[in-house]
């Protein structure tokens, strides 16, 4: 079994750092990435159960995104590797 997380799910996972709870589109919009990779990014991070859904109460029922604990810990591990991927390439 493959347990690597693909580009976009990581975009997300990161981009969820900034704001948790918030809806697919604002995470997509969020995170700078594109829906269908995006759609399937969620799936693969709901596999993992790095993420959870919720449906609002009220009208309309957006479904909600977030971070689960392991979720959090695996984003922020990968915020710190592309802060020092960033930090140690040189400009070209």
């Amino acid at each position: 079994m493959d347990y690597t997380l693909s580009e976009t799910a990581q975009k997300l996972l990161v981009a969820l750092l900034k704001k948790d709870g918030i809806t697919i589109r604002e995470l997509i919009d969020l995170a700078e990435v594109n829906n269908t990779p995006a759609l399937r990014a969620l799936e693969e991070l709901q596999k993992y159960k790095l993420i959870r859904e919720e449906r609002e109460n009220t009208f309309p029922r957006r479904r909600l995104v977030y971070l689960t604990d392991d979720g959090k810990y695996v984003a922020i591990r990968i915020k710190e590797i592309m802060e020092v991927l960033v930090k140690n390439h040189p400009p070209l």
